[in-house]
């Protein structure tokens, strides 16, 4: 595929090119594909690199060649979202051909999208406070724990971590969002001086969120071993639980993924079922007198 501009400077604190870019992901393909594929895509463009204007566009380009990027429509309140859904590396370098530089991601494939398999929590800290979503991060990885639900992590490539499980495939989101949510608000409630499930920054009182959101369906978090469209051109990508302590979460950078791709860190992770735990969440939250109101993030 010919690149168009290889030498527009993409990240211009850095000298990275749009060349540097398509090589990433050419260099990544194989660890990010399994992720992307399969799935209704929003994407993050930057066609004249950081220092010009930067979109998200979920539907996909009017001129992107239907042997390449398939389709798949998802209804709303004036119409319908055309969502890109790939399936090879050569779409992954058409799309940073384009200029995309983040993918952000459901939790489910467009297949059989009722069923995630993930279930996702974002650690998101105030500005600067890495030690507060370490240690909640710690926190909330013993309490799943606690739970039988084990936890991969990732850099988010911005301020926090992610903690994901993947899930089963007979799991429904409607399960799959309501555990999510119950256990942050236990977890929450059991470390209110670190962690909160206020929506709204205002409230939170510098405390992290434990931001459960990402479970519904066609909801998005950023893919892994993504790139972030931020000053340095840092990427969201798996780490050990004992790595940590030293790599913060904006610590993986374009230019030092080539010694971090040869081993899968998430691959002895086993999918699991949420049976019974929802039943078990409900008593736990209405014995701890937590009520979960109905929530809509964009009225609130």
């Amino acid at each position: 595929m010919e690149i168009s501009n290889p030498d527009r400077v993409v990240f211009p604190d850095d000298g990275i090119t749009k060349g540097d870019v398509v090589d990433y992901y050419r260099l990544v393909g194989d660890r990010i594909l399994p992720f992307l594929s399969g799935r209704a895509l929003t994407v993050e463009r930057f066609p004249k690199g950081l220092s010009g204007k930067g979109f998200m566009q979920k539907n996909v380009p009017r001129h992107a060649p239907k042997d390449l990027i398939a389709r798949h429509e998802v209804p709303k309140e004036d119409g319908v979202t055309t969502h890109p859904v790939i399936d090879s590396k050569r779409a992954i370098v058409f799309f940073a051909n384009l200029g995309v530089i983040t993918f952000h991601i459901p939790p489910a494939l467009v297949a059989d999208w009722r069923h995630p398999d993930w279930m996702i929590w974002h650690l998101d800290p105030t500005e600067g406070r890495v030690d507060m979503v370490r240690e909640a991060a710690r926190r909330l990885r013993d309490a799943l724990l606690q739970w039988d639900i084990s936890t991969v992590l990732m850099t988010s490539g911005s301020k926090g971590y992610h903690l994901r499980t993947p899930l089963k495939s007979d799991v429904e989101w409607e399960v799959a969002a309501r555990v999510a949510r119950g256990l942050a608000a236990l977890v929450a409630a059991e470390n209110e001086g670190l962690m909160t499930l206020e929506f709204r920054k205002a409230e939170r009182g510098g405390r992290v969120f434990l931001d459960w959101l990402r479970n519904a369906p066609y909801s998005t978090s950023v893919s892994p071993w993504s790139l972030r469209a931020r000053a340095g051109a840092p990427v969201a990508a798996p780490i050990a639980w004992d790595e940590l302590e030293t790599i913060e979460p904006d610590g993986l950078r374009l230019s030092s993924m080539n010694e971090r791709i040869g081993e899968d860190l998430w691959a002895g992770a086993e999918p699991i079922g949420l049976g019974g735990l929802d039943a078990r969440v409900s008593d736990e939250l209405e014995q701890a007198g937590i009520v979960l109101e109905s929530f809509d993030r964009f009225r609130s």
